[in-house]
């Protein structure tokens, strides 16, 4: 910016330098030809059940990292019916961004906050009666319904009602005007944990125990019981059992291309199923800062956690744990500078990580990183470094290595 005076007043004027958009030091690249051949293969999974179901990607969580927008622009666009959110927040972004898609609020809205969620025409899932109470007066102030999907507690024990009580919930439902009862679901608890499914069964018959409780209540009340969608099956439970798909199936991990867990996979393998080839669809990259080189002996970053125990080439890389790249990567994880891999030397910092690259000296200022995906070498090698990979470095899984990417960051769309 400049400033120039005049007549002894000041004003600001914009040079031409500041009217170009600055180059971002880290950005996340989402494939959206990964993301519609994910949507498109769990479809032709989940079609190969009886019913058909609707199906319903999950988006929450900023698209699991991928985007919120970005995302579930592509999944409407590979056909994907309904898109599953958090909260109001993220279905207010969606309507605003122009997605008209049905929205499915899987978490808590607040009773304050229904009147709004009505008006935006999101499907609510519900457990208690003070959001059916909260719903009633909005349809009467509105004059438009509100659906609503019940939550049947069948062993998770977050969010859902038990038997009983659900049941008194539905038929105040069923009692008020303007309410649309249109789904009884739950959660499993640990079929993405395990190879063995005995309790992800027991709570199948809980289920289903519930649902034609719940089906014989609506035909004595002189409703239409095929009319309530039962849905139950996440991405493990589509990918294990696609003939238990119900009416409505509810992707998340699977539609981004990954696996929900190795003990998903191993169960598949024994269940005797054709892997899905799923495709990872996030890139997330940087550019190396700065490059020095390091005398042996002497200390990389704060806490003197790593010494060059030879003449050194430290790169530093423009990104830290405010970006979401965890502190616990600090001396175990890896990225790819020119196709090869190259270790964290010492602590990631807030907004810087140190990576040694004595053993590629072709490494120079402004080459381009990877954290998170893949990349060609010169050689036409390809190495690749995956979200599985990375939550094995530091305890925990491949959905929180994603979604911890800080959403200030931006996901560009490929292909």
């Amino acid at each position: 910016m400049r400033r120039l005076v005049s007549d002894n007043r000041s004003t600001t004027m914009t040079s031409p330098h500041d009217q170009v958009e600055p180059t971002p030091l880290t950005w996340v690249e989402i494939s959206e030809r990964a993301l519609m051949a994910n949507a498109r293969l769990l479809q032709k999974v989940a079609a190969g059940s009886k019913r058909s179901p609707i199906t319903c990607v999950m988006v929450k969580g900023n698209g699991y990292g991928h985007g919120l927008i970005e995302a579930s622009r592509c999944f409407v666009k590979a056909g994907i019916d309904w898109l599953g959110v958090a909260d109001i927040r993220e279905a207010q972004s969606l309507r605003s961004a122009g997605v008209q898609a049905p929205l499915y609020a899987v978490c808590h809205v607040a009773p304050n906050q229904v009147h709004a969620a009505v008006k935006l025409g999101l499907k609510l899932t519900v457990y208690d009666a003070q959001t059916v109470q909260a719903a009633s007066r909005a349809v009467h102030d509105l004059g438009r319904p509100c659906h609503l999907h019940l939550k049947l507690e069948t062993g998770t024990n977050r969010q859902g009602l038990r038997h009983d009580q659900a049941l008194q919930l539905a038929q105040e439902i069923l009692d008020t005007p303007g309410l649309v009862l249109e789904g009884l679901s739950t959660h499993f608890a640990d079929i993405e944990d395990t190879t063995d499914h005995g309790f992800a069964k027991q709570q199948l018959a809980r289920f289903q125990a519930g649902l034609n409780a719940l089906r014989d209540l609506m035909s004595s009340k002189g409703e239409d019981p095929n009319q309530l969608m039962a849905h139950a099956s996440n991405s493990a439970a589509v990918m294990l059992w696609p003939e238990v798909s119900l009416d409505m199936v509810r992707f998340g991990i699977a539609a981004y291309g990954m696996w929900p867990s190795k003990e998903t996979f191993l169960s598949a393998q024994q269940l005797g199923r054709r892997p899905l080839d799923l495709q990872p669809a996030m890139t997330w990259k940087t550019v190396v800062a700065q490059v020095r080189e390091v005398p042996s002996g002497e200390w990389v970053g704060y806490g003197r956690t790593f010494q060059a125990l030879r003449d050194s080439k430290i790169a530093i890389l423009p990104i830290g744990y405010y970006d979401g790249y965890d502190r616990r990567f600090s001396s175990r994880s890896q990225v790819l500078i020119g196709g090869h891999k190259a270790p964290i030397a010492g602590r990631v910092a807030m907004n810087m990580v140190a990576v040694d690259v004595t053993d590629n000296p072709t490494v120079t200022q402004g080459d381009e990183v990877v954290l998170l995906g893949s990349q060609q070498a010169p050689d036409g090698s390809v190495s690749a470094l995956h979200a599985e990979q990375l939550a094995r470095w530091i305890g925990t899984i491949n959905y929180e290595v994603v979604t911890r990417i800080n959403d200030r960051i931006d996901r560009v769309l490929k292909d």
